[in-house]
């Protein structure tokens, strides 16, 4: 017997609600319907392929500022009494949260989530989704790769929200993210490449993806050990969010600030964080963005949100509860704790090739980064980096790319903003698997000067 999901939904979540108005001030319940696919390829050929589809509930409970967030995946309606029953005593005995004031009241208008965020022919691929793995392997393999290897996440999430403040909205919202790593017979000769998009159609190019995995597979060929010292340095769009991405999406954190465990502790709006040529918008709108959505976790419409203008601190993203008096939420709820959704940089002027031509030290262009690590997170945010896939020194202004190995990035959050000289022409939406930002990053290339480079001893 197939399970009507909708319907489903609509019982179960008039039945929670019904439960919890007898013991809660404050309340929302988000009912939400998903079904990803997975297919997984590895030595050139599929492996796993992968369907779920379920219902969950999110749910925030609050009652004379004691608060409770929890998930409900088991649908039985004696479980989910249970489930609240206890609920109830976790709040009577729980200490005040003294973060949370109060939810929002509407009425809000939300936009029309089914132009900017929902593809039906995603929920249409089936067989086709075998064709696009397939032409990517062999797309890599013709740029050089001798083996890939990767993943292909696609579905849906339908997403109903109720609040105790008389607000309800709903949205049906589609996800496509393929990553694709190539491999040479040189065992530390790799290459990644991402495309990632809620269109199949709009800026969703596996192919491409899978070709610039293979190049940098190839090109990657022979490293040797690299030197250590300073360098400049070109990161492709993935890299930042890695390096740059994090102060917007993690140190403008209102509630991080308010914890202590942001670099930008000290600094307020006004206060020059960065180089004169970068800005960063938090954009829960943007077309085609994996986080864009109508409203957030509160009900609150998703916003533009400018962070960084031209080097300088503008905003800190945050919710309700922890505006600022007689100030709105941007839009960034988490409830308890705010959350980023499309982290987006501005674009500059320049190609690829233009910013090799104009880094004038030794330069060196790295096309991913992983273990990232902080050896604190105070002020200036100082962290080291490893680039794990193809990393090369620029020679003759970029007309050689001389492959070099076992360099490990070290700096500072600070550092890095401002020391930007330079960005690409186009922006690439990019989410990489655990990384430091965890979220959508929409960036350009960017030269960076003066990092310093460090190798083991060994």
């Amino acid at each position: 017997m197939t399970l009507d999901y909708e319907n489903t939904r609509e019982e179960i979540q008039s039945y929670i609600t019904g439960l919890i108005k007898n013991f809660c001030s404050d309340w929302v319940v988000s009912g939400i319907i998903r079904d990803e696919n997975q297919i997984r390829f590895s030595s050139n050929k599929i492996d796993i392929n992968k369907n779920w589809k379920d219902l969950r509930f999110q749910l925030f409970l609050s009652n004379k500022r004691r608060t409770l967030e929890m998930a409900i995946t088991d649908l039985r309606k004696t479980a989910i009494k249970e489930t609240l029953v206890y609920c109830k005593k976790l709040l009577d005995n729980a200490k005040r949260n003294s973060f949370y004031k109060k939810l929002p009241k509407g009425p809000f208008e939300y936009i029309d989530e089914n132009i900017k965020i929902f593809d039906k022919s995603v929920l249409e691929l089936e067989e086709k989704s075998i064709d696009i793995i397939q032409k990517a392997i062999e797309a890599s393999l013709q740029q050089g790769a001798k083996r890939v290897a990767g993943s292909f996440f696609f579905g849906y999430t339908d997403t109903k929200l109720q609040t105790s403040e008389d607000l309800e909205g709903s949205y049906k919202k589609t996800n496509l993210n393929f990553r694709v790593r190539a491999f040479a017979e040189d065992m530390y000769a790799t290459g990644e490449g991402l495309s990632v998009s809620t269109h199949l159609t709009k800026y969703f190019d596996p192919v491409g993806a899978a070709e610039e995995a293979g190049e940098i597979c190839r090109m990657a060929v022979g490293g040797k050990k690299g030197t250590p010292g300073t360098y400049n340095i070109i990161i492709y769009p993935k890299v930042s969010t890695e390096l740059q991405a994090p102060t917007p999406a993690i140190g403008m954190n209102t509630y991080i600030k308010k914890m202590g465990l942001s670099w930008l502790a000290g600094k307020k709006e006004g206060d020059k964080i960065g180089s004169d040529i970068v800005s960063a918008w938090d954009d829960g709108t943007i077309d085609y963005g994996l986080a864009s959505a109508p409203f957030d976790d509160e009900g609150v419409p998703m916003k533009k949100t400018l962070l960084i203008e031209n080097g300088i601190v503008k905003n800190y993203f945050t919710n309700t509860s922890l505006s600022r008096r007689n100030a709105e939420s941007t839009g960034n709820a988490g409830i308890t704790i705010p959350k980023p959704t499309n982290t987006v940089f501005n674009a500059g002027d320049c190609t690829l090739e233009e910013l090799m031509e104009i880094s004038e030290k030794p330069t060196l262009l790295i096309t991913s980064t992983w273990y990232t690590r902080y050896q604190s997170y105070a002020p200036p945010g100082i962290l080291s980096s490893l680039p794990k896939d193809g990393m090369f020194l620029v020679r003759k202004n970029g007309e050689i790319l001389e492959p070099v190995r076992e360099l490990r990035i070290n700096s500072n959050h600070f550092h890095m903003l401002e020391n930007t000289l330079a960005m690409g022409k186009k922006l690439k939406q990019v989410y990489t698997w655990l990384s430091t930002s965890n979220n959508p990053v929409f960036a350009p290339f960017m030269l960076i000067s003066d990092i310093q480079m460090t190798t083991g001893t060994k």
